[in-house]
């Protein structure tokens, strides 16, 4: 009779065990499931699909120049980013650099670049420094990463007038690609800089994301999807504008994307560097954002991109980027892009800089808030667009 019993109780136990095991899968299912929705798609940029690599390589002579000149004494307010210009050769993407530095009395321009061509040959990356000018008063090189033009350096006497530094020039800082992760969004909104927030279309979190933003006051743009070189294998995800579409598809799928972003008051792109190399299509979306009252940043994702100049060209109030933040994401590249970023303010009297909701890009804003608000004005895009 006991063994009878025990076959009458098993079933009952396997039915327990059997459902506790379902409830524990679905637990886990629909916690991986809210993990995907939450995690942010990679790459951000084109530059993080086909330049990686060389970004990284750029980082480390950009370092090599900057250790170079404080090696031997170069004040960091002599030294002047004449120019950061994004250019496409070869599938590589990169910010060509134009850099200008008065060296002072005592110093000899043929001691600084030495110090300079030194740390750059230390680097163990494809590197060459080329010296293209050489007179009493100035000397020029020329860096290529990799086989490419990546850096002009001017070194120039003390007799020369140092670039003009404005003071308290302004910087408008976007933070692109928002909608996937609400808590860190939340993050950049409480910082104590008003910063301008970009917000991707059909993604989890954009309208809830827009919504904070416009209950904390700060300015929202859409994050445009855009047709990149080398589409479809670089995808900018859903609700992307593409040159093959016609004139209703692109107003169709812009106003779609707009309707996802609610509060947005302008908008920049997000890839699109063939997109943006489009003089009619480029106009298609230009017009309709003038008709909606609303302003373009170029994110200059390219060198050949028009949409600066067409969106002038239609008086449509517009700017364009100067400074990618975080496409290395080690603490010594931030912090020579904030340093990059401030330097193109001082010169030019203004500057746009553009961050991604990374955690590092967070540490690097926390960081620099005290300087940027005693050395510039950090102000929303509106007020930066012409």
């Amino acid at each position: 009779m006991a063994k009878k019993r025990k076959k009458r109780r098993e079933p009952k136990f396997v039915l327990i065990a059997l459902c506790f095991v379902a409830i524990i899968v679905a637990v886990l299912v629909g916690y991986v499931g809210r993990l995907a929705k939450e995690a942010p798609p990679l790459p951000y940029e084109e530059v993080y699909a086909t330049s990686g690599r060389l970004s990284r390589n750029i980082r480390l002579v950009d370092k090599a120049i900057s250790d170079g000149f404080c090696a031997v004494g170069v004040p960091p307010e002599h030294i002047v980013f004449l120019s950061v210009i994004p250019r496409y050769s070869k599938g590589f993407y990169w910010d060509f650099n134009s850099i200008q530095a008065t060296i002072p009395k005592g110093n000899s321009l043929v001691r600084v670049g030495e110090a300079i061509r030194s740390k750059v040959a230390a680097l163990s990356i494809p590197v060459e420094i080329a010296e293209v000018q050489h007179s009493a008063r100035e000397i020029t090189y020329h860096i290529y990463c990799s086989g490419l033009f990546t850096h002009r350096l001017n070194l120039v006497g003390d007799s020369m007038p140092l670039p003009e530094r404005l003071a308290r020039p302004k910087v408008g800082i976007i933070i692109d690609d928002l909608g996937y992760d609400s808590s860190l969004a939340h993050e950049f909104m409480a910082l104590e800089i008003p910063l301008t927030l970009s917000v991707l279309p059909y993604t989890p979190k954009s309208r809830a994301i827009a919504q904070r933003a416009r209950h904390m006051g700060c300015e929202t743009m859409l994050h445009l999807p855009m047709e990149p070189i080398g589409y479809p294998s670089v995808n900018p995800g859903e609700g992307v504008l593409l040159v093959s579409m016609d004139k209703e598809t692109i107003l169709e799928v812009l106003n779609d994307d707009l309707k996802q972003t609610p509060f947005v008051v302008g908008a920049n792109n997000h890839m699109g560097s063939r997109f943006t190399e489009d003089m009619e299509k480029m106009s298609i979306v230009l017009e309709e954002l003038r008709n909606k009252g609303l302003y373009f940043v170029d994110s200059r994702t390219n060198s050949g991109s028009v949409a600066f100049k067409r969106a002038q060209e239609m008086a449509l109030k517009a700017a364009k980027r100067d400074i990618f933040l975080d496409n290395d994401l080690s603490e010594n590249a931030l912090k020579i892009q904030m340093e990059r970023l401030l330097s193109v303010a001082r010169h030019k009297g203004r500057a746009i800089g553009i961050g991604h909701p990374h955690h590092e890009t967070l540490g690097l804003l926390k960081k620099y808030q005290s300087v940027l608000a005693d050395e510039t004005e950090v102000v929303p895009i509106s007020r930066l667009v012409n």
